[in-house]
């Protein structure tokens, strides 16, 4: 007879790692942002973010930094201006729908962040798992959760969902369930339109799990992200009536200027990636997802964000690589997560401090 309780563990035992890990590293962001009024009145809050909301919610506001005041701004009157188009319209629905019934659409997109991030963390850590192994998983879990720009994935902008609807829309066409799979990515493309670069990955890796390559449905997941980004750009900029500017700028936007400090940090954060995509190219079934990786990561340097290295948290395929790494050399593990754990706070610190300052 089967013991239920066993069925229970053995399915869903997985998530403790994974969920524990979001606990424990969005605890000690909190705690940060809890010490922040030691540090001064602003420290921790975006020049953006409305001052009723730091007034009422001192702790969440210390983590609102990103776009969070874009999507907000959305939520609250709607789209405006060409510009605002490269927000997908999920994220202010949800996060309108949110605030609701919590008082403050600012605290209604931090909670989406937050619950979006734990879904995320599941993602990642189950998708690695399926790809290589526990050990492999729970590193590159541990990595992402240490990668000093990771703390965005809790600031109340759509990062969180581009890596909850990402990983789980791959996971799912994986499994060969390629029509929820094509369903969670596009909703994922409303999010963050990077969503389409990453569920390329759906056809990078058809046949890990046995999937048949001749079955035209695997197809479905990469394709319908992209259609949906395609609409939603273009009816976007047509209802605004600025579709001829829109498409000039997208054909000839220019890279942010960005000054030579943040350049550094942009350049060693997306050099460490590049080494977890490369490390990729050393396993023939993992070469494709390379490639989406480097796609997402180029794409994200050169004119996705006004912050443009913000979104390179979510390239969930270089911490696979990364993951593989560590499981490989053991003397390795501790120290760097440790190191990544430290710039990050690190990182926080001098952002918040810099504002504080200006």
């Amino acid at each position: 007879m089967t013991d239920p309780q066993r069925t229970i563990e053995d399915r869903y035992g997985w998530l403790s790692f994974p969920l524990l890990m979001f606990a424990a590293s969005r605890a000690l962001l909190f705690a940060f942002a809890k010490a922040g009024p030691l540090f001064g009145g602003q420290l921790g809050v975006s020049g953006a973010v409305p001052r009723e909301f730091l007034a009422s919610y001192p702790t969440w506001a210390a983590l609102g930094h990103g776009e969070i005041s874009g999507y907000a701004r959305i939520a609250r009157n709607g789209y405006t201006g060409a510009a605002d188009v490269l927000f997908g319209p999920l994220v202010p629905l949800l996060g309108k729908g949110v605030g609701a019934v919590v008082g403050s659409i600012e605290l209604g997109l931090m909670l989406l962040s937050l619950i979006a991030c734990a879904v995320g963390f599941a993602g990642v850590y189950r998708l690695f798992e399926k790809l290589r192994n526990p050990d492999t998983a729970r590193w590159g879990l541990a990595v992402l959760a240490a990668f000093p720009l990771s703390y965005h994935l809790s600031d109340g902008t759509a990062l969180a969902c581009l890596l909850a609807f990402s990983t789980w829309g791959v996971l799912l066409a994986l499994r060969g369930s390629h029509l929820l799979a094509a369903a969670l990515l596009s909703l994922g493309a409303l999010a963050h339109p990077a969503c389409a670069i990453l569920s390329m990955a759906a056809v990078a890796l058809p046949s890990r799990l046995g999937q048949p390559a001749r079955a035209w449905r695997r197809f479905l997941p990469a394709l319908s992200p992209v259609l949906i980004v395609s609409i939603w750009f273009l009816g976007g900029l047509s209802r605004l009536g600025r579709i001829g500017d829109g498409i000039k700028a997208a054909l000839l936007a220019q890279p942010v200027v960005l000054g030579s400090g943040w350049k550094a940090m942009v350049l060693s954060f997306s050099g460490l990636l590049g080494v977890g995509l490369f490390a990729l190219l050393r396993s023939p079934d993992l070469r494709l997802l390379a490639v989406v990786g480097a796609l997402h990561l180029g794409t994200v340097l050169y004119e996705w964000n006004t912050l443009p290295a913000v979104a390179v948290a979510c390239c969930w395929p270089a911490f696979l690589g990364l993951g593989v790494m560590l499981e490989k050399r053991k003397p390795w593990r501790a120290p760097a997560v440790a190191m990544l754990c430290v710039h990050q706070g690190l990182l926080l610190y001098c952002f918040t401090h810099f504002l504080r300052s200006s």
